[in-house]
């Protein structure tokens, strides 16, 4: 019986795999596609293979596939640090929006700012900075929980207020720093595509698979697995509790850090793709959630962007950030997941 059930679990895993990179490669196509410029798919497919592209086009699709890969990883990032959230706090509305990491990470992100404003030119370093944020959030949310009695429900509220307190001083500070340099930083408090360097794929591809590797060598996934169950199993199990978790923690933060770094706030994703990957997949197990996660929120963050796009040509009033768009798909997932959790 086990043996049909792991059989059924993999053939469902990996059909759910060819569907969504199947989805996911139109996505990509649109993606480039799509703009204040609309260029016809069979112009992207012969600039692409080099067939023939003129000079504009290729700008425009060179410009347009650094955004579209950005927002790819960036998706990845985020659904792989909310799957993992779920995990070490054993709830389903835990991502790193919710408990106050994106929001630390952007406080840190503003006061390097104000303190020195080429920073923003230092990458690596723009991203280390929303690291050390991003991990301050989660052990200031865990403190707050461990403090009300360490449940799941005073975790969420800690993170409530966790994100309610910097999300009014990151504001603040970017609006000074608005205000000094004349310069809207709009694309980190909301979220945004259009900044994103051709660099950057370099830095989030290697923080991303840097993380997933670190994930699964360490045994991560089969810890959470345990770990759902109870903390008296996983310990029989041999697990060191204190260790894996406080590095699933890193994990996390590093994984929101360099989002936020690179696009700014982007919310929801972490909360949505994992339970449409165990939707898909008709199971918790984090071995095959984490990967299947990774390309929702890859493919949700992709189609978000074409919709911030098309909500531009749509409405002529410029380009609508990310964060907007993630929030109003999100939003309506979040009650969902309220009213389902309630009735049970």
């Amino acid at each position: 019986m086990a043996y049909v059930l792991h059989k059924l679990k993999l053939r469902r895993f990996f059909s759910s795999l060819i569907i969504l990179i199947a989805f996911l490669s139109l996505s990509l196509v649109v993606s480039v596609s799509v703009g204040s410029t609309y260029i016809p798919l069979n112009e992207v497919y012969a600039c692409i293979t080099g067939l023939d592209c003129s000079s504009n086009v290729r700008y425009v699709l060179q410009y347009r596939l650094v955004r579209t890969l950005v927002a790819l990883l960036a998706g990845g990032a985020l659904a792989t640090a909310g799957v993992i959230m779920q995990g070490i706090a054993r709830n389903p509305l835990a991502e790193p929006y919710i408990l106050g990491l994106s929001s630390t990470a952007l406080t840190a992100l503003s006061l390097a700012i104000i303190i020195d404003v080429n920073v923003i030119a230092h990458r690596y370093l723009f991203m280390l900075i929303a690291f050390i944020g991003a991990l301050f959030g989660y052990f200031l949310t865990s403190i707050l929980s461990a403090l009300a009695g360490y449940t799941s429900n005073s975790l969420i509220l800690s993170g409530i207020a966790v994100t309610a307190f910097f999300s009014g001083t990151s504001h603040a500070l970017l609006y000074i720093v608005q205000d000094r340099l004349k310069f809207p930083y709009v694309h980190l408090l909301m979220g945004s595509t259009s900044v994103a360097l051709f660099n950057d794929i370099y830095y989030l591809t290697a923080t991303l698979a840097a993380c997933l590797v670190i994930t699964y060598i360490c045994g991560i996934p089969k810890l959470l697995n345990a770990y759902l169950v109870g903390d008296d199993y996983a310990r029989q199990l041999g697990y060191n509790l204190k260790v894996l978790i406080t590095l699933a923690a890193f994990v996390v933060s590093i994984l929101t850090g360099a989002t936020v770094a690179i696009v700014g706030i982007v919310s929801f994703i972490g909360l949505a793709a994992p339970h449409i990957s165990r939707m898909m997949l008709g199971t918790s197990d984090h071995r095959i959630t984490t990967i299947v996660s990774s390309i929702v929120g890859s493919l949700l963050v992709v189609i978000a962007d074409i919709g911030s796009r098309l909500l531009m040509v749509l409405t002529a009033r410029g380009e609508f950030p990310l964060g907007v768009v993630t929030s109003i798909i999100g939003a309506p997932f979040l009650a969902y997941l309220i009213i389902v959790g309630g009735r049970k």
